[in-house]
């Protein structure tokens, strides 16, 4: 048996291994540090290991910001099991939407470098890519939008009403997001971005 073959049953489920060891080199020395060679060395295998799961750089990329898009929507999720208020629902979206960005920056610019321009926001059948991990980051990167129209739907039946609504609160969660990253908005601790989301939508209170 080979080392790869080796390390991959050591590791159990080598490839989650290597997506965790990814987001974690990310976070601690950012985006321009991952590499393949990298991760198979955080996790202990060797170099060659990761390419039973990975092409390539750029493979790698769409898997770790495809798992930062389905732990962003499982977070949202939970969110949806334990509240039935519609707008307090979209409210506390919106929340953890910013959260999960401004505490993981290096991985939400990741995340977003590596979707497409309005696929995300496209719910309707497509032509399917022929990329695995290109399909598997799309249909992850839907789901934040997608609890967020669902959300509006609960109340908002005109069509045209609720896509401009849902478009504009990911819209504004982003700019939110990206804003706080960047250093240019500073929540206040004892404000909560709850409250302040709340407070800039004016339409919501908390």
């Amino acid at each position: 048996m080979s080392t790869s073959s080796n390390n991959t049953y050591h590791h159990g489920d080598l490839k989650a291994a290597l997506i965790n060891a990814a987001q974690m080199l990310i976070k601690e020395k950012g985006i321009d540090a991952l590499s393949l060679r990298a991760i198979a060395a955080e996790v202990g295998v060797s170099h060659m290991a990761p390419y039973s799961h990975f092409k390539n750089k750029s493979e790698l990329f769409r898997a770790v910001a495809a798992a930062g898009f389905i732990e962003l929507g499982e977070r949202m999720m939970q969110i949806k099991q334990d509240l039935k208020d519609p707008k307090e629902l979209i409210l506390l979206y919106g929340a953890e939407y910013i959260t999960f960005a401004s505490h993981n920056p290096q991985l939400y610019k990741l995340m977003l470098s590596q979707t497409h321009p309005g696929k995300h926001l496209n719910t309707e059948s497509a032509p399917l890519p022929d990329d695995g991990s290109e399909l598997a980051l799309q249909e992850a990167s839907k789901k934040p939008y997608v609890l967020l129209r669902e959300g509006f739907a609960r109340f908002q039946t005109n069509e045209h009403t609720l896509k401009i609504q849902a478009q504009g609160a990911w819209a504004m969660v982003h700019g939110i997001a990206s804003l706080v990253i960047e250093g240019h908005i500073v929540i206040p601790p004892e404000t909560g971005i709850k409250h302040f989301l709340a407070t800039a939508t004016l339409g919501m209170k908390s």
